[in-house]
């Protein structure tokens, strides 16, 4: 059976919500703040969420970020983030951010060396089950240690990664 977008949106929109413990509500789990926070900040990439008006709005919080945010960045345009070559990076991140919500892209990935490492970022669209574009997250992260990785490597055969 095939639902309309507005079906999945209400559908969607009803199995998310706190309850009564505080917990987060979501079609495919629940957990509590707390959790949330801790799996956000030591996942082994940064993530930065962007709202449909191109506003800073979240940062991941951890010591391994590639690119430093700061809760004084918070609220401020997206555009304004890149100081840095502004006539090369400024009209790059726009045309992402217009591609986006005019719908003609939903992803751009790029990866280039940044020190002595590797820096690969991902640029996702976000929208809602009825395609409503809510805003864009940057996730990124040094992939520097996997570059080579060949072969099989499994629990069963190696040993813990530090």
């Amino acid at each position: 059976m095939v639902m309309t977008r507005e079906r999945n949106q209400a559908e969607e929109d009803s199995k998310t919500f706190i309850d009564e413990a505080g917990l987060i509500n979501l079609p495919t789990g629940k957990f509590d703040l707390r959790l949330l926070r801790t799996f956000l900040n030591q996942m082994p990439f940064e993530i930065d969420l962007i709202d449909a008006n191109d506003k800073f709005v979240y940062f991941t919080d951890s010591d391994t970020r590639m690119h430093k945010r700061f809760v004084e960045q918070l609220g401020k345009d997206l555009i304004d983030l890149h100081p840095a070559q502004p006539e090369r990076i400024r009209p790059t991140v726009q045309k992402i951010l217009n591609s986006f919500k005019d719908g003609s892209a939903n992803h751009y990935e790029q990866w280039f060396p940044m020190g002595n490492k590797t820096c690969y970022i991902n640029y996702y669209a976000l929208r809602d089950a009825d395609g409503t574009y809510l805003g864009c997250m940057e996730f990124t992260g040094d992939i520097t240690r996997i570059q080579g990785f060949r072969g099989i490597r499994t629990p069963h055969n190696s040993e813990k990664t530090e």
